[in-house]
């Protein structure tokens, strides 16, 4: 029987030689493989971009928004001569229509009297006139003056808050364009207030920080805006919720595709044709386009039923054309 040292000994050999195998098998696989490289997969068929029709459908154009009630603009009431006030017609919280008498200021002109006088004769005495300060608008007189207070022309002596409000409407400039023109009337609903009625003077503005309406804290909204009058005998409240349904008109049994085939929405834009060759670049149309209802838009000219063409404007078509288009576009 062996001794132990001698076990020892044979133990380290054999691991040894198993460090050695592996070293040996580890170099072959590094530097010399035996595996043929797998072949690299290639693109298999051939790619087309998906394609649609020119189809036939009925269309309509009704977007809803949320708006603000807002109080008309509030408008001051100025001196229209200067003088000193010697009559009140209304005081400060009185109901006023347009053109009413608010007050009136008496002017002294004092006589000229650098021409001598004849012999025995009296001076001229000063001339005295009198004139009455009107409201330009109606609604609440704020009035800021008092009896026996000297005013000059032009100076503010109140203001006239109205009792008429508005809907104020932000929206974006898709919203615009998709409408291709504001009708003359729209309809409001009124959150938790009358049944819906209709609002008239439909009007885009565009509101800033600076606006008057801003500044007397009615509202803080910027950019685009469309605003409809509300009429005097419904029964509104400055800062309540609102919305707005405008009715950008209807089609039926027009040529219409998705809106994802246009490049621009505005009047006119363009479609792309497919080729038959995938590597060449798909023929560009002018076409002109009416009405839409976010998925799908008219086709007034350009196209005919069954037409093939893109279902996508094809990436990268707005870069292509900036040389083309670099003259810029007129509204038509």
């Amino acid at each position: 029987m062996p001794s132990l040292p001698s076990r020892t000994f044979v133990m380290q050999i054999l691991r040894l030689i198993v460090w050695v195998v592996i070293a040996v098998a580890l170099v072959k696989i590094a530097f010399f493989p035996t595996q043929k490289a797998e072949e690299t997969l290639g693109v298999q068929g051939t790619f087309t971009l998906p394609t649609t029709t020119v189809q036939k459908g009925d269309i309509e154009n009704n977007i809803s928004l949320t708006g603000t009630v807002v109080r008309d603009e509030i408008k001051p009431a100025k001196a229209t001569e200067s003088g000193e006030i010697v009559w009140l017609y209304a005081e400060d919280g009185d109901t006023v229509g347009v053109d009413a008498p608010i007050l009136q200021v008496r002017k002294t002109t004092e006589p000229d009297l650098s021409q001598p006088l004849a012999e025995g004769q009296a001076p001229p005495a000063p001339e005295v006139t009198y004139h009455d300060v009107y409201a330009t608008s109606a609604g609440t007189l704020r009035l800021n003056a008092l009896m026996g207070q000297s005013v000059q022309i032009g100076e503010e002596i109140g203001s006239i808050v109205p009792n008429t409000f508005h809907l104020e409407v932000p929206v974006t400039p898709d919203k615009l364009y998709s409408l291709t023109g504001l009708p003359d009337t729209a309809t409001i609903a009124i959150t938790d207030g009358p049944a819906p009625f209709e609002c008239t003077g439909l009007k885009t503005v565009t509101a800033t920080s600076g606006s008057a309406s801003s500044e007397a804290g009615q509202h803080s909204n910027t950019g685009p805006q469309i605003r409809c009058q509300i009429p005097t005998d419904q029964t509104v409240y400055d800062g309540t919720k609102g919305k707005l349904r405008i009715s950008g008109g209807s089609a039926s049994d027009v040529l219409v595709i998705p809106v994802s085939a246009v490049e621009g929405r505005f009047r006119e834009g363009y479609v792309y044709l497919p080729t038959a060759d995938p590597k060449t670049k798909p023929e560009k149309v002018l076409v002109k386009l009416g009405i839409s209802d976010g998925k799908m838009i008219e086709v007034k000219e350009g196209l005919s039923l069954d037409q093939e063409i893109l279902e996508f404007v094809p990436r990268g078509s707005n870069e292509d054309d900036t040389d083309e288009n670099s003259d810029g576009g007129t509204e038509k």
